[in-house]
C-alpha cells in the first residue's frame, strides 16, 4: 500500500498545478491596451476642445519626443537612466529578499529590526535625499542610492512578512526531520514565499523608477528627469508631454512582464504554504 500511495503523489502534486486556471496573455494585456487607446483619445479630444498652447495633442508630443530622440545628449540622458534602474532594481529585489527572508524566519531579529524599518517606510522619502546628496554627492551614486532605498525598504518588508506567513506546521516537520538549512530553505521557504516575493518584486520596480526620477529631478545634470525638469523650467509642454510618454513606454513592458512572472509563480506555488 506504501508503494501505491507514493507511487500515486506525482499525479496528486500535478493535478494541484494545473487545477489553477491560466490567463491567457491576450486576456491580461488586452485591457491594458484598451484603457491605453481610450486614454490617448480622451487626451486627443481634451486637446481639441480646449485649443490651448499650453496642452498639446499627441501628434504633437510624438513629434517633439522624436525630435528629443533625435539628439545624441537626450538619448545619452536616457539610457543614464536606463542603466541605473535596472541597475537599482536588481540590487533592490536581491537585496531585500535575502535579507527579508532572513529576519522573517528570526523571532528576535524581526522584533529588533522591524519596527525600525517600518518607522523608515512611514518618513516620505523625499525628505531624506537630502541625505543622500550629503553623503554621495550629486552624481550617478546619489541617484543609484536613492532609487536603491526607495525600492530596498518596501521590498525588505514584505521579504520578512512572507517568510513570516510560513507555514508553521512545515517547519515544524522540518526541525524534527532534523532538515538542514540549505534544503529548509530549498524545499520549504522558497516554494512558500515565491508568490509574495512575485508580487514584491512587480511593486519594487515602479519604486524604483519612481525613485531615480526624482532623484534627476531635484539634483542631477542627466537623465530622464532631468530632461522632464528642463523642459518643465523651459515651459515647453510638447516635450513635457512627450517624455511622460516616453516614460510610459519604459515602464510598461517590464510591467507586464513581471505580472505575467507573478501569475506564473502564484499558480505554481499557490498550494505550497497551505
Amino acid at each position: 500500500m506504501t508503494s501505491v500511495a507514493s507511487r500515486q503523489l506525482p499525479a496528486r502534486s500535478l493535478s494541484l498545478r494545473t487545477a489553477v486556471p491560466r490567463i491567457s496573455t491576450t486576456r491580461r494585456v488586452g485591457p491594458a491596451l484598451v484603457v491605453a487607446v481610450l486614454g490617448v483619445l480622451a487626451w486627443w479630444v481634451a486637446a481639441i476642445v480646449l485649443d490651448s498652447r499650453i496642452f498639446p495633442t499627441p501628434a504633437a508630443s510624438m513629434r517633439s519626443l522624436f525630435a528629443d530622440l533625435a539628439t545624441e545628449s537626450f538619448r545619452a540622458n536616457v539610457l543614464d537612466s536606463l542603466r541605473l534602474l535596472v541597475a537599482a532594481f536588481v540590487v533592490s529585489v536581491v537585496v531585500g529578499s535575502i535579507l527579508g527572508l532572513a529576519l522573517g524566519l528570526s523571532a528576535f531579529w524581526s522584533r529588533t529590526v522591524l519596527p525600525i524599518v517600518y518607522s523608515i517606510n512611514s518618513i516620505p522619502k523625499i525628505v531624506l535625499y537630502p541625505l543622500f546628496l550629503s553623503f554621495l554627492g550629486i552624481g550617478q551614486l546619489s541617484r543609484f542610492g536613492f532609487a536603491f532605498y526607495a525600492a530596498f525598504v518596501p521590498m525588505l518588508i514584505m521579504a520578512v512578512e512572507s517568510a513570516s506567513a510560513v507555514n508553521p506546521l512545515h517547519l515544524k516537520m522540518a526541525a524534527s526531520l532534523r532538515m538542514s538549512r540549505p534544503r529548509l530553505v530549498r524545499q520549504i521557504i522558497v516554494p512558500a514565499t515565491l508568490p509574495a516575493l512575485a508580487t514584491a518584486t512587480r511593486t519594487t520596480f515602479g519604486l524604483a523608477f519612481l525613485g531615480l526620477l526624482l532623484a534627476e529631478m531635484f539634483s542631477s545634470s542627466s537623465g530622464i528627469g532631468y530632461e522632464m525638469l528642463r523642459n518643465v523650467s523651459l515651459i515647453r509642454m510638447e516635450n513635457i508631454m512627450g517624455t511622460v510618454v516616453l516614460i510610459v513606454v519604459i515602464a510598461l513592458p517590464p510591467t507586464i512582464a513581471l505580472q505575467a512572472l507573478e501569475h506564473r509563480i502564484t499558480a505554481r506555488f499557490s498550494g505550497s504554504n497551505h
